[in-house]
C-alpha cells in the first residue's frame, strides 16, 4: 500500500502562499530555504512512485516543469502524476510532452485516493495543494507530513492547515536543519 506524504514549505505562522493580494509570490520568503533544501527535495521526488496534486497546483506546475531540463525536471516529468479536483469543468489534464504520465482523478476523493494508495506500492508525494491535503487529512488518508518551516512570520496569506475537521495526532520521525537559511524540515507520521 502506498505511503501518502504531504510536502510543503510554510512560514513559522503556517502560511504557504505569498502575502494577501500577492498569494502566488511565496518566493518573497521561501527562496533561501528552497535553495538550501534542494538536494533533499530532489531526492524525495526522485524516490516518489507517484505525485498527487490539486487543480490549482497542477495548473501552475504543468506550465513550468514540462519545459525544464535537468534532474529535478526529470523527476517531476517522468513520475506518474494524478490530479484531484472538484472542478467539473476540468475533464482533461496535460503535461507537455509527458502526457502519458498524468491522469485525472474524478469522482469521490476518498474512494479514488484509497484506490490509488492500494495501486501504488511506494511514496505518493502531494506537493503544496493545501485544499487537497486538508481533505485528505480529514479523510484519514495522509500518512506523513514533510514540512519545511522557514524563519519568517508572514502575518498574511493562506494557511496550510486551515480547515481541519478533527484532531490528528502525529509523531516526529525526522528533522533537518538548513543552516544557511535557518529553515527546518520536520517529518511527522500519523501516530497510532
Amino acid at each position: 500500500m502506498g505511503n501518502l506524504i504531504a510536502s510543503v514549505s510554510v512560514t513559522l505562522d503556517g502560511i504557504y502562499t505569498g502575502p494577501q493580494g500577492d498569494e502566488n509570490n511565496m518566493v518573497s520568503w521561501a527562496m533561501p530555504g528552497i535553495v538550501d533544501s534542494t538536494a533533499d527535495n530532489l531526492a524525495m521526488f526522485q524516490n516518489a512512485d507517484a505525485i498527487l496534486m490539486g487543480r490549482a497546483n497542477y495548473e501552475g506546475l504543468s506550465t513550468f516543469w514540462p519545459f525544464q531540463e535537468g534532474e529535478f525536471a526529470d523527476a517531476m516529468n517522468k513520475t506518474p502524476k494524478f490530479v484531484a479536483t472538484r472542478n467539473r469543468e476540468l475533464t482533461e489534464v496535460q503535461w507537455g510532452g509527458f502526457g502519458d504520465t498524468i491522469s485525472l482523478l474524478s469522482g469521490d476523493l476518498s474512494e479514488r485516493v484509497t484506490a490509488l494508495k492500494q495501486d501504488i506500492e511506494g511514496n505518493i508525494i502531494v506537493p503544496g495543494s493545501a485544499g487537497l491535503v486538508q481533505s485528505l487529512l480529514n479523510a484519514g488518508l495522509v500518512d506523513e507530513i514533510n514540512m519545511i518551516v522557514h524563519p519568517v512570520i508572514a502575518a498574511s496569506g493562506k494557511r496550510y492547515l486551515e480547515s481541519i475537521a478533527a484532531r490528528n495526532d502525529l509523531k516526529l520521525v525526522g528533522t533537518q536543519l538548513y543552516e544557511t537559511s535557518g529553515s527546518m524540515r520536520l517529518r511527522y507520521e500519523r501516530a497510532g
